[in-house]
């Protein structure tokens, strides 16, 4: 009691990791019925939530914080963020095909029913990211601090979800960039609406569009798909080349970025 008493907002905090560790983990010990995260793989993202819910509990608040309710003006956010997502990734795609000479094909056989089923198992995998990296942590540090505190922690966070140092240094680098410009997108998305359903609806709709959607090779869920270029793998390393390679694979993202930068800002630690 002494250190929650001494450092309530320090305390809060660490209180917060440690209860979304412990949604992390927890569903692999909870004696669920056999076969029920291949058809609800929902039990994560209630924990995280939960976590969430019992923060604000300490505070007297509750999750309208985050603008997570059943309220239709912020429902309509979630869906709002998907198309924008969606979108923000197929601008990418098309600029960074004219970058590689690369021609887009339309898939002639689309699977609706694999789309529908891989958006419904994407979305609890971003909704957790989004609890995790921009909800009651990340408002408490720009409460307790500032945006750019709480922005560079999170940022941090962010990345060390992502498998980035698979790919060599230079991969992890531009990789790491990309992530970076996601995170701004999806706080500002948070920040500027008032409710976190919109940046899980941009971050549901760009990991649905990078995955499934548009892809390298045709897919059963792929609305387009690549023909290759034919041509020469470049020699030596070229930072102009992959720097324009990065602005081109991002500009949808940096786009929607400056336009919620826009946005009136409400943020409410």
């Amino acid at each position: 009691m002494g250190l929650l008493e001494t450092h309530p907002n320090i305390s809060r905090l660490l209180l917060f990791a440690v209860l979304v560790a412990i949604a992390l983990f927890l569903p692999d010990f909870i004696p669920l019925p056999e076969g029920t995260d291949r058809v609800f793989p929902f039990v994560g993202l209630i924990l995280v939530v939960l976590a969430n819910w019992i923060l604000y509990k300490t505070e007297g608040k509750n999750l309208d914080a985050l603008g997570f309710n059943f309220k239709g003006q912020n429902l309509k956010y979630l869906p709002i963020g998907l198309v924008l997502g969606i979108v923000a990734v197929l601008i990418g795609y098309y600029l960074k095909c004219l970058l590689t000479g690369d021609v887009i094909q339309t898939n002639q056989a689309i699977s609706f029913g694999e789309i529908a089923k891989e958006l419904y198992w994407i979305l609890p995998t971003a909704a957790v990211q989004e609890f995790i990296c921009r909800s009651y942590g990340y408002k408490k540090l720009i409460s307790i601090y500032n945006l750019k505190i709480a922005n560079l922690v999170a940022v941090v966070i962010f990345i060390s979800m992502h498998n980035v140092f698979n790919i060599g240094i230079f991969g992890a680098i531009f990789y790491s960039i990309s992530i970076i410009i996601g995170h701004f997108v999806f706080a500002n998305a948070l920040l500027r609406s008032g409710t976190i359903y919109f940046a899980i609806g941009i971050h549901w709709g760009s990991n649905v569009a990078n995955n499934k959607l548009f892809t390298e090779d045709p897919l059963s869920t792929s609305i387009l798909f690549l023909e290759k270029a034919v041509q020469e793998e470049p020699a030596g390393f070229n930072p102009l080349g992959i720097l324009l390679f990065i602005l081109a694979l991002n500009f949808g993202f940096i786009l929607l970025w400056i336009i919620l930068k826009k946005w009136k800002s409400i943020i409410t630690p």
